[in-house]
């Protein structure tokens, strides 16, 4: 290491919340369960030990997924109200993106641009990743290194597809969402109408099955999920170097955390618990519930802090964290009530249409700790497509020449300029028209949301504006116009066919 770098304790120490981060975990594991010797006994699974580390010249690498996190419900990223302390902690050690977008939209696009390095949602729709893409592991495979996959994530496995591919391991943790994994019992009792969930009372009932033998805190998915990551690193961290890649369904729906997490933003709530709210706008809920549900939200993301948290203590605990490059990031947000909406779609009673993709989707947390790198905050856009060729390069592995993103290795080192002219968010080009998809395309400070002939553009200028409450598409035509000329070109750039391009050319305004 160049220079002395902050640890994550001395952090937590330095802010004054490593005693409230730790007495906050240990006091929400003790209430989860009632019994404050059984929470001692989940606390000793964690304590440090020797380890010895296998001497190396290469970086191993930990990728972290938390799916649906959104930007503005970190606190490093200003937001005040949730508690998200190892989140924080770790984003100061870290080289932080202050503006990282998602490109594919939503999960499925996301995850196939991170293992290609690829623009996927020109070309893929909701589907298995085709044959012939070449992906991360196997790269990572040919280059040495010992590859593992652990997630939660549903679709890397559901609907036969097959998001595992070329890992040497992989583990499925199983329960999340209508994943039929469980059978009984066969009619839990739903928490709320069930005309307020996504997709009815079947997804609801089938997740309750699959939680009904929860006891613990720790028989949580999140919980379980970082578990089977430190295991795997026990087993694997000193034969070789290595990249595992954590997919951590949570903060995703459905919320239903501990009441000890759910206390600390509603605690005096008694109506009806709205754990898989329904994709439409908001006129479904009442004000009491909405804001109950945006509270399950935050109490989601603090358990997945607190589980995250030791997880990254397990990386100091082994002896890794001076050799090993980690990554946190998300692959979209989610809307609350914000814009009138609810979800990532209106997807409800029959009736399906696209949302716009404003920030609160698009705009992503992204941090890359790296050893001998002060850590700062970066303003270079940055894409999950940029994450593959940013580890290859590092790693020294060999570029397989497939790739369409951009290495962030130049900006990690210091370099001045920013990797990428605009970054482009968008649901795949072969949905259809008539449900009113839109492309967003920014370049950091102003976000054009086009909606070509099929719907209306939205243009904001975002240092003023940042929740995007004020259109400027008639006042600021040029500037549509420019970043629309913009989108045009990167979709030409990436071979789009013209049948894909050709009714994204109408001009915004």
């Amino acid at each position: 290491m160049s220079e002395k770098k902050i640890t994550r304790r001395e952090f937590l120490v330095g802010t004054g919340v490593l005693g409230a981060s730790a007495g906050l975990g240990c006091l929400m594991s003790g209430l989860a369960r009632g019994d404050p010797e059984e929470n001692d006994l989940d606390r000793r699974v964690y304590v440090p030990r020797v380890t010895r580390f296998v001497q190396s010249d290469r970086w191993n690498f930990i990728t972290i997924i938390c799916d649906t996190l959104r930007y503005d419900h970190v606190g490093f990223h200003g937001n005040t109200w949730i508690q998200t302390p190892n989140i924080d902690a770790f984003a100061a050690q870290s080289l932080v993106f202050d503006k990282a977008y998602a490109g594919g939209f939503p999960t499925l696009l996301n995850r196939a641009e991170l293992f290609t390095g690829r623009y996927m949602y020109t070309t893929m729709r909701w589907e298995d990743l085709p044959e012939g893409e070449v992906v991360i592991a196997q790269v990572m495979n040919d280059a040495g290194y010992t590859t593992g996959l652990v997630f939660d994530t549903p679709h890397f496995k559901d609907h036969g597809f097959t998001l595992d591919r070329s890992f040497k391991t992989w583990q499925w943790i199983r329960g999340q969402e209508a994943d039929r994994y469980r059978a009984n019992p066969l009619h839990p009792t739903l928490p709320a109408d069930p005309s307020k969930f996504r997709h009815g009372a079947e997804a609801a009932e089938q997740y309750l099955r699959n939680m009904a033998e929860r006891v613990n805190e720790s028989d949580y998915l999140v919980a379980r999920t970082m578990q089977a990551a430190i295991e795997w690193l026990r087993r694997n961290y000193d034969e070789n170097a290595f990249w595992l890649h954590v997919d951590a369904f949570d903060p995703h729906e459905p919320w239903d955390p501990p009441q000890s997490y759910v206390d600390l933003y509603n605690p005096d709530y008694a109506g009806e618990e709205v754990i898989y709210p329904a994709y439409a706008p908001p006129d479904y809920l009442t004000d009491d519930e909405l804001e109950h549900v945006r509270a399950l939200y935050a109490a989601e993301i603090t358990m997945v802090d607190h589980w995250l948290g030791i997880l990254l203590d397990e990386i100091d605990t082994l002896g890794l964290t001076d050799h090993t490059i980690v990554i946190l990031t998300s692959d979209h947000g989610i809307l609350l009530g914000e814009h009138n909406r609810v979800g990532k779609a209106w997807d409800h009673e029959g009736h399906y249409e696209c949302y716009p993709l404003y920030e609160e989707l698009t705009h992503i947390p992204l941090m890359i700790r790296v050893p001998d790198k002060t850590p700062r905050r970066i303003e270079a856009l940055a894409q999950p497509a940029d994450l593959m060729p940013t580890i290859l390069e590092i790693a020294g592995a060999i570029d397989p020449g497939t790739m369409q993103g951009v290495s962030l290795a130049p900006v990690v080192n210091g370099e001045q300029g920013t990797a990428r002219t605009v970054a482009v968010s968008s649901r795949s080009l072969r949905t259809s028209r008539s449900i009113r998809p839109r492309i967003t395309v920014t370049d950091g400070q102003w976000t054009l949301i086009h909606g070509a002939d099929h719907a209306d553009s939205e243009l904001y200028y975002l240092p003023d504006d940042p929740q995007q409450q004020t259109n400027l598409i008639v006042s600021q035509c040029n500037v549509a116009r420019n970043l629309h000329a913009h989108l045009i070109s990167f979709l030409e750039s990436t071979g789009v066919e013209e049948t894909s391009i050709a009714p994204w050319r109408a001009s915004p305004c």
